[in-house]
């Protein structure tokens, strides 16, 4: 499978890994008014999940149903360049300081209220505490003007305001937003159709969200057609899915990558050398192979290999036997080095064989890695507290460089590791204060060889998934470097087959 760099450049906050979720299908009719209203017998589309928490604010059916119900003003296309949402267009002033922004008229919240510039003047500099943190300290005012547009000034110039338009818009103390879907009360596990949606109402108009114990489990239950679509099938059992006569596999690049974070503060990988040693000695294309049964991109980097920013003769994160054997052997020669560190991973079948491989591959060079199991829900205690030595981890990494920002930047609230180290922090604020797009590249092509430099990871391999949806349904094509589910609102059962499920 090739890499992410030799493809075409191409293009989901938070950033343990993040998700969408799946929909439900209904019939409807029109009534005089011309707005669609539900069958007696709605048909719903049931979707399964697996091992998901039910609390976690970042993580798990609490952000898989917001995902359907909160939009933002607009979205990282495959290169990261930010395409409209419910923003239509949008300008920046020659200094930097001045963004304009029109807004998508006769859009509503799932409540019925309007969605205008009044409002989002209110509501954006909340939105953008909430989903980038720091970057809110740029944000001086914000004001509408007229219903359609607004003006939003910043205290300083920089090429990540742009990409801070991906805020989340989401009423205050709320889970209200303007999504094809609301949740239901406070369920996490239900979700009814907008029927106002200013793209038009969907024709799936219930989503129920069940939570079983393993893939397995789900798995046996769509067998047993109790399921009608599984939110997330992982690279371990894609390949038996996608051999099945009744289910539909969509497989698609998640903007996240499978990485061991290294903490430079503990004393086993304080060593520049012994870090970059990890770094060489790591095969990520053999990794992919038996790790992840090829289903995912070898990483290069930090930043997506298709950010329009990142230029092509960039340095690389490769796979070099010699030049680890080397910074291994001058490593080991320092007194207090020695070549074992132990790493955090969930317990879980793709992390198991992604260490395993890991630790496999660091033993040809007389590196030991032990492995400590840890709950989706603990691992990152130890992390905040730097009372660990790796921890490996999904983390988000595109399609913009301001998500890789949040995550490993000192001055983001959301790197609740503390990851990254000073080398790492003086090559994102010198990409945070650029101004001309000529200063961005430079500074991001820094950045790629900070991380290079002085390694505070391993970045093995971009995330992929599919979605499993009963052949029932049809489902449109997703724009070239988008989940399916970026069609939910098309989606709808095969008009003739009378085993779709109905309440």
């Amino acid at each position: 499978m090739k890499d992410g760099r030799g493809a075409s450049r191409r293009r989901s906050s938070g950033f343990v890994a993040l998700a969408l979720a799946a929909a439900a299908t209904a019939s409807f009719a029109c009534d005089r008014k011309g707005r669609p209203a539900a069958s007696s017998s709605p048909i719903t589309l049931r979707v399964g999940v697996a091992q998901f928490s039910a609390t976690s604010p970042i993580a798990g059916l609490k952000q898989l149903t917001q995902n359907l119900s909160v939009e933002n003003l607009a979205r990282g296309g495959e290169d990261g360049r930010m395409q409209p949402w419910l923003a239509e267009a949008w300008q920046l002033s020659a200094d930097g300081r001045l963004l304009t922004v029109k807004l998508r008229s006769g859009v509503k919240f799932t409540d019925g209220t309007q969605f205008d510039a009044p409002t989002a003047a209110k509501m954006l500099p909340d939105a953008v505490r909430r989903s980038f943190g720091s970057m809110f300290e740029d944000v001086e005012g914000v004001e509408p003007s007229g219903l359609d547009n607004l003006t939003i000034r910043f205290r300083r110039a920089s090429m990540f305001h742009l990409e801070a338009l991906e805020s989340s818009i989401v009423k205050p103390g709320s889970n209200v937003g303007t999504g094809v879907y609301e949740t239901i009360a406070d369920s996490a596990s239900e979700l009814r159709a907008n029927p106002e949606y200013y793209l038009g109402p969907p024709q799936i108009e219930r989503i129920t969200v069940s939570n079983y114990p393993s893939l397995r489990a789900a798995w046996a239950e769509a067998l047993r057609n109790n399921l009608d679509m599984l939110y997330e099938v992982g690279p371990d059992a894609l390949d038996s899915m996608e051999r099945s006569t009744t289910i539909s596999t969509f497989v698609f690049t998640r903007p996240y990558q499978h990485v061991m974070v290294l903490n430079a503060r503990a004393k086993a990988l304080r060593s520049i050398e012994f870090r970059q040693a990890l770094n060489a000695a790591i095969d990520r294309a053999a990794l992919v192979r038996s790790a992840l049964n090829g289903h995912g991109i070898v990483s290069s980097g930090p930043i997506s290999p298709k950010y329009w920013a990142l230029p092509e003769d960039v340095h690389e994160f490769k796979f070099d036997a010699g030049r680890a054997v080397e910074l291994t052997d001058r490593a080991s020669r320092t007194a207090e080095q020695k070549l074992h560190f132990t790493c955090l991973a969930v317990p879980n079948t793709v992390n198991e064989r992604v260490a395993l491989e890991i630790k496999r591959q660091l033993a040809t060079f007389g590196i030991d890695m032990a492995i400590e199991s840890v709950s989706q829900e603990d691992i990152l205690r130890p992390a905040a507290k730097g009372g660990y030595e790796a921890a490996l981890l999904e983390l988000v990494s595109g399609p913009t460089l301001l998500r890789p920002y949040i995550v490993w930047s000192s001055a983001s609230a959301f790197n609740l590791g503390g990851f990254g180290n000073a080398t790492v922090d003086t090559a994102l604020t010198r990409a945070r204060n650029a101004v001309t797009e000529d200063d961005y590249r430079n500074a991001v092509a820094g950045v790629q060889q900070a991380f290079m430099d002085d390694p505070p990871a391993i970045f093995l391999a971009w995330s992929q998934r599919a979605r499993a949806v009963s052949k029932r349904f049809t489902v449109p094509s997703a724009e070239p470097g988008r989940d399916i589910l970026a069609t939910l609102r098309l989606w709808k059962p095969i008009a003739d087959d009378r085993h779709a499920t109905r309440n």
